[in-house]
């Protein structure tokens, strides 16, 4: 049967492509065509001068660097005979630029040919990456060209409908509106399905540790989970919460170094500013007794007198954050539920005590537990999800 595809805007790959997608034989884990796709694309942009400009292009560039996916590669071959499902179908989000290739990597690294849709909003990362993409595969990559189709078309396009109808894998990023809306389309009956929900991250300090650190280091760091992404990405931390014995000390600081960084590099949007000051006067009738920290508006903190379940309803973006000293990390667990991804954690010792927190209680969240400065860092396993693994099926022998 061929299927009708109207209004779409190709960015990578044609007509041709999309309509024998869903026909594409499936590739071996880790294949070796696909491993030299990614090093080759990792090459070509790390020596791009514009994708240097782009920290989030030139992180995704170090990800799929040789030596890291030979790395891989090798783990994943201990985990058995294993090949793609066939023809995957993503929906990728609108606020990070750079998710799309993302998604495309974990897609193709498990043997899957992939239809990208694409955001209509505009970003440079988004065309120097497709740029990157189409050039490899019209000269050095041919024989890849029928397993890479990126796209754009309007929400209400029938492509959704039939994509969603063909495909053997659905990815859809953009959190939980995306999600239902995209699950209107019916898929078939051994379609696997991933979506990425809405999801919120914070962040543990323990003064003591912060007042022996290098305060212009954790700055860098904290601003890289944070304000670089505009606080947008999953994994930025909106709740800070604070433990050990030199606190207020500690935070005064803390902020004052942030502080010195965002009026530096970080430029606030008028509109993001405004939505702050109503933001915190919802969150006071929810929670009295909060107390609203603001020197500028690209740095406000909202400090909390109780640790509620519901209290991450209220989180902000572009510098906006909630803020509790905790009594005891056990209370860690009230926001340690099912939309907690990330936890970034400043104090080595942290670490396992977090770890033991999530596994003594039985939380279903906290997927992800990692130092200050990372939590924007790629990997194979996303939101809980080895995906490499779970986007290809395993060949038994028995």
């Amino acid at each position: 049967m061929v299927h009708e595809y109207r209004d779409i805007n190709f960015l990578v790959g044609d007509l041709d492509v999309l309509r024998n997608m869903e026909h594409t034989r499936a590739l071996p884990l880790f294949s070796k065509s696909v491993i030299s796709f990614l090093c080759r694309l990792s090459e070509v942009l790390l020596h791009d001068l514009r994708a240097k400009s782009y920290g989030d292009v030139a992180a995704f560039a170090f990800w799929i660097r040789r030596a890291a996916i030979e790395r891989e590669a090798v783990k994943y071959a201990a985990m058995g005979s294993r090949i793609g499902w066939g023809m995957a179908f993503h929906i990728t989000p609108s606020n990070i630029p750079v998710q799309f290739a993302v998604s495309l990597v974990y897609a193709l690294i498990a043997g899957n040919a992939s239809v990208l849709r694409v955001s209509d909003k505009s970003f440079p990362q988004v065309d120097l990456l497709c740029e990157t993409i189409r050039t490899l595969l019209q000269q050095e990559f041919q024989e890849l060209r029928p397993y890479i189709c990126i796209v754009r078309y309007a929400h209400d396009n029938e492509a959704t409908q039939v994509l969603s109808s063909v495909c053997d894998l659905r990815i859809i990023w953009g959190g939980d509106r995306t999600i239902e809306a995209i699950r209107k389309s019916p898929v078939q009956s051994r379609c696997i399905e991933i979506g990425f929900a809405d999801r919120y991250s914070i962040a543990v300090i323990d003064a003591d540790a912060y007042l022996q650190a290098d305060r212009a280091v954790i700055a860098r760091d904290f601003y890289l989970d944070t304000y670089y992404s505009d606080q947008n990405a999953c994994s930025s931390a909106r709740l800070v919460l604070w433990t050990g014995d030199d606190i207020d000390r500690a935070k005064e600081t803390f902020w004052a170094c942030l502080e010195e960084k965002v009026k530096q590099e970080y430029l606030l949007s008028d509109i993001s500013g405004s939505e702050k000051l109503l933001r915190t006067a919802v969150l006071s009738d929810a929670c009295p007794g909060v107390k609203e920290i603001r020197r500028d508006n690209a740095l406000v903190r909202v400090e909390l007198p109780k640790l509620l379940g519901d209290v991450m309803n209220h989180k902000g973006d572009c510098g906006y954050f909630l803020e509790y000293n905790l009594d005891s990390l056990d209370e860690l667990a009230c926001v340690l539920n099912k939309p907690c991804q990330t936890v970034t954690y400043l104090g080595e010792h942290l670490h396992q005590k977090i770890r033991d927190i999530i596994f003594q209680k039985g939380l279903k969240g906290g997927d992800r537990i990692v130092p200050m400065g990372h939590s924007l860092d790629l990997s194979f396993v996303w939101d809980g999800y080895d995906m490499p693994l779970t986007l290809s099926r395993k060949i038994s022998d028995q």
